[in-house]
């Protein structure tokens, strides 16, 4: 790659030298007299700049601050090289604090300014490198909450999620596990006016019922042991935004009545705070069990039910929806094929073809799980042949079923067992162990080494 430099300096002959000693360097080099001749390069060609090199002290009232200033403005990252007779320590640090690359002082010295341009050349590659990596990730991130489907009764779905997202009202989201009820929340956000503030997620599943409360609203500092300090709690991180509570029906009876009381004022009171507080957050909650019949069961408040759901949005399964299956399927083994930085290789239509016949009980995380094994286990055979499935691997020799009676073991023992069964399973690949049981590859190696948590 030849970088291109743009040279700037209201001394022609020394214009001309360095122009001479970059190109034998294999640099292209397009070359300017005043600052506003410069800017004018700028505006047409910014995007074929490698690097600026310009004089600091030019005629015609625009300097190489001027300039400096101008090349931040339209491209960050284009190293500047600043060029003076009048080199003294205030000039420098100016330049530098406005970002300038370095500074060199005249008569120039151009052995040091090739070994400056390589530098710079260097620090290009490495910003054009973080460019490309914040790319990559957000469009992992984007790729991670992207609802897939072809399906008419999720096109139906979207449309009505969209005109409930125009409003600021509360949802209720239900549908069996793995269904994608996050994605719809987070579709929500995204077609509302918050969609720039805040999404946070509370999993009342996976926090002790008796920490529900102060997870949730918050906490005073001295309010219980170890609150040394104050925290917002989840409704607090999610001020001005939206907060998405998932498995609503695990949520303590006695702890209904105080989400009640936000939806319905918007304030609550943070454990050990007599002073309430006001909170500007939408709620989204979601839910696979019946809400109406843990009502029955007096699990679950009737007014808290009526109140969520004004609005009802039901995920269908993928049992119901099995023209999406394949799409999912093939964005599943791209998508995990870059996570995993594996050759993407498309599924043959065999394999679709079994996909599409199972029964999906785990719905979309279930495939998700699925490709992510085929994409882990299955390589191109030596010789050109053709990419097996997963399914076809496992039929040499399917996994045992795993038992034990109940106070037989510990459940560490269990623990190790069930990895050890897994492992035997995948052959010893501890990534695929890990992506099957839902658990870090970390956890798989403490587990049958004996190591405990730290």
């Amino acid at each position: 790659m030849a970088y291109r430099v743009l040279l700037v300096d209201d001394e022609a002959d020394l214009l001309g030298t360095i122009r001479q000693i970059l190109e034998k360097q294999g640099y292209e080099v397009t070359t300017a007299q005043t600052g506003l001749e410069a800017m004018e390069i700028l505006k047409h060609e910014i995007d074929r700049l490698s690097f600026v090199v310009t004089d600091l002290l030019m005629p015609g009232g625009f300097d190489g601050l001027d300039l400096l200033d101008a090349v931040r403005d339209l491209d960050p990252d284009i190293p500047v090289i600043m060029i003076t007779a009048y080199g003294n320590v205030e000039t420098a640090v100016k330049a530098m604090q406005k970002g300038a690359f370095t500074f060199l002082t005249k008569p120039l010295n151009y052995k040091v300014l090739i070994q400056q341009l390589e530098k710079a050349a260097e620090t290009l590659s490495l910003r054009q490198e973080n460019k490309r990596l914040r790319r990559e990730i957000a469009s992992m991130q984007e790729d991670r909450y992207r609802i897939v489907f072809v399906s008419e009764k999720m096109r139906r779905l979207l449309a009505s999620v969209g005109e409930i997202a125009k409003t600021e009202e509360t949802v209720l989201i239900t549908g069996e596990s793995g269904t994608g009820k996050e994605l719809v929340a987070r579709y929500i956000l995204a077609e509302s006016r918050r969609s720039r503030k805040p999404f946070i997620a509370f999993n009342a599943a996976a926090v002790h019922p008796n920490l529900i409360e102060s997870e949730l609203f918050g906490y005073k500092k001295g309010a219980f042991t170890g609150a040394d300090r104050n925290s917002p709690g989840y409704i607090g991180a999610a001020e001005g935004g939206t907060l998405f509570v998932d498995e609503i029906g695990e949520m303590p009876l006695e702890l209904q009545p105080k989400l009640l009381r936000f939806l319905q004022e918007r304030e609550y009171l943070p454990v050990g705070s007599s002073v309430p507080v006001r909170g500007d957050v939408r709620i989204i909650v979601a839910t696979n069990k019946d809400l109406e019949k843990e009502i029955v069961r007096e699990r679950f408040r009737q007014d808290l039910y009526y109140r969520l759901s004004r609005f009802t949005i039901r995920v269908p399964s993928l049992r119901e929806r099995r023209e999406d299956i394949v799409p999912l399927a093939k964005f599943f083994a791209e998508r995990l094929a870059r996570q995993y930085g594996r050759p993407f290789k498309e599924p043959d239509d065999a394999f679709l073809a079994r996909l599409v016949e199972r029964e999906w009980k785990g719905n979309v995380r279930e495939l998700e799980h699925t490709m992510a094994r085929w994409v882990l286990m299955n390589d191109e055979a030596p010789g050109g042949g053709t990419v097996k499935s997963a399914d076809e691997e496992s039929e040499r020799g399917a996994a045992p079923p795993y038992t034990v009676r109940i106070g037989e073991k510990t459940l560490k023992e269990i623990e190790r067992d069930l990895i050890q069964e897994t492992l035997r399973y995948t052959g010893g690949n501890k990534a695929l162990t890990a992506q099957l049981l839902g658990i870090s590859e970390r956890t798989v190696y403490r587990r049958i080494t004996g190591e405990e948590d730290v």
